[in-house]
Parts: C-alpha cells; structure tokens; sequence
C-alpha cells in the first residue's frame, strides 16, 4: 500500500527544472535589464558590445590568482562614471578593493579615450553638413547650422600646480570644457583640457575647430553660440537688444536651436554623475579628470548611436593634433 502512495505523491509533487546558478560577480548575470539601467546607465547590449571591443585591453594575463572577469571591470568603471561615488563605496558594491577599482577605472578610460575618434566626429563632407542643417531647421526653421557650441564646467579637486587657474567665475575649481553638439544631441567635438578660469571665447580662438572655419575647410554652414562668443561669420552669436521684429525672430530662432547643446550637457551629467556637481567633484589631477570627461562623452554618443565602426575615420586637423579628437597634448 505504501509503494502505490509513494508513486502518487512523486506524480502529483511539482515538477521542478534544473536549478540556475548566478554568478554574483558579474552584474550582467544577476540583474534585470531595467536594473542594469538604472544602475549604470547603459543598457545590456551596449555593456556586451564595450566588453567585446575592450576584451584585449582588458584581459589580464595572471596565473597567480583568479583574474577580475572583463565584464566585471566595465560594470565596476561604469558604476564610477554612473554615481561618482568614492573608489572604496564602489569597491564595497562590488566586493573588490579600493585599489582595484582606481586601476579599473583607469584602464576603461584609457581604453574609452583611445576610441574616441570614432565616436566624436566633427562632419566635414557635403552631405554630412547637408544632413546636419536639415535637422537642425527642424527645430526652429533656423537656416545652414551645423552645430552649436557651448562651454561647461566640471568641478574638480583643488590641483597642486597653478592652483589659482582653476577657479572660475563662480569660485570653485574646475575644468572648462568646449562641447558643439549637432541635432540629436550627439557631440561632435570636444575640447577638454583647459583649466575653469579660461574664458570660453579664449577656448574657441584656440581650438583646432576654429581654424577648420578660418582655412576654409569648413566653407558651409555655421554654428551657434552663445553672447560669450566673439561673432564671425561661421559662429553666429544673438543680437543684444534687438529693435526690430526681425532681430527677435532671430533671437528666438537661434535660442530655441542652440537650447541643443545645453540639453547635451544636462543629458551627459544626469547620466554620468561624476561629472555633475551632485555627485562631489572629482577627485583627480586635471589631466586624468580630462580623460573621465572624454571617456563619459564616448560613452554618450555610444549610448545615442551604439553602432561601432570597424575603423575610425581619417582625420583633417592634423596627423600629431588630438584636439580633433577630443584634446589637444
């Protein structure tokens, strides 16, 4: 009578299936898409495609002891990038240590930096700045745009050398950064590398992309600044006091497009933590504070256009110049 009632009992028990071990150091495996998101800002497949395209650069070739997983790494830098939270709470997160994470977060920018060409590209060819100023008179019927132009200040740690050059206008050091952005709000050109004291006109008489307009290489269209930039015929400035209907037509045409750029700069720094005044300051030399911003950048116009060309495109500024691409050494 037993064994009939053990044979029922196992037919009528709940069917289980195999059991699915996670493994909890890497986040991918572990956590929802929207998890993922919210937490690190990109979405699962762009995390795959990063881990992918850094798998060499990051790969650690260690027989002592069970090397950091590549997708660990890029999870670890961009919880940094993502919160701009102390190395050791992010170590905390993850169960690593402080020094892991200030070397992980070291090579993802590196290796973020190094791509930067391929996904900041100023547009030089014909169709390029047709495609680009049929976007931007969506906007506001504002005609030949190709891009707009703003600065942006990124709060940093008080610099051991030339301190004083670093305080800006609203007296706290930082790093003054050039971003023009084109109509879907991806950058196509940023300079950073100048300290928080140096006017925004300065930057842009001494940007690779404004000789680009002055040589002629540039010949169509122009972009949109803001009072703070000189007037020239390639970068149109608003008129101050306008008198006529016609000049604030122009003056509303030309807010409402170049309002781009600075959804650009809100979208970077709500996404990426550490370079918002929310997340502190960072706590870095200028130079690699620098690098943060470019590799953040990247990272936003990845995260607009996830596509990766298989090979960056040949540059007009110069062989030995890296302010096309994002800097200048």
């Amino acid at each position: 009578m037993a064994a009939p009632m053990l044979l029922l009992a196992r037919r009528n028990r709940r069917i289980r299936g195999d059991r699915v071990f996670r493994d909890i150091d890497n986040p991918l495996d572990y956590l929802d898409d929207e998890a993922i998101i919210r937490r690190y800002r990109l979405s699962r497949p762009l995390i795959h495609d990063l881990c992918e395209q850094f798998q060499n650069e990051l790969q650690r070739p260690t027989m002592r002891s069970h090397a950091l997983p590549v997708s660990l790494q890029v999870m670890v830098a961009l919880r940094f990038y993502a919160t701009g939270r102390f190395q050791a709470v992010v170590g905390d997160v993850h169960n690593i240590s402080r020094p892991s994470v200030c070397k992980l977060v070291k090579d993802m920018t590196q290796c973020l930096v190094n791509v930067a060409n391929i996904h900041i590209r100023m547009p030089i060819t014909s169709n390029e700045l047709a495609k680009n100023m049929n976007e931007f008179s969506l906007i506001a019927n504002m005609p030949n745009t190709i891009g707009c132009i703003d600065g942006t200040h990124i709060r940093i740690k008080s610099p051991s050398v030339d301190e004083h050059l670093y305080i800006n206008r609203k007296n706290y050091h930082s790093i003054n950064v050039q971003g023009v952005c084109d109509a879907s709000l991806k950058f196509i050109n940023i300079v950073a590398k100048w300290p928080g004291g140096t006017h925004d006109a300065f930057i842009w008489s001494n940007s690779a992309l404004n000789r680009l307009f002055e040589t002629g290489r540039i010949a169509e269209g122009w972009l949109l600044g803001d009072s703070g930039y000189p007037l020239r015929p390639w970068l149109l400035t608003p008129v101050n006091n306008p008198s006529t209907k016609a000049e604030e037509r122009y003056n509303t045409a030309h807010i409402r497009t170049r309002n781009s750029v600075e959804r650009s700069f809100g979208i970077l720094k709500s996404r990426f933590c550490c370079l918002d005044a929310s997340g502190g300051s960072l706590l870095y030399s200028p130079q690699k504070a620098c690098d943060i911003v470019v590799a953040c950048v990247v990272l936003h116009n990845m995260h607009l256009s996830p596509y990766i060309p298989s090979r960056p495109r040949s540059t007009s500024f110069g062989k030995n110049s890296r302010d096309w691409l994002c800097r200048d050494r």
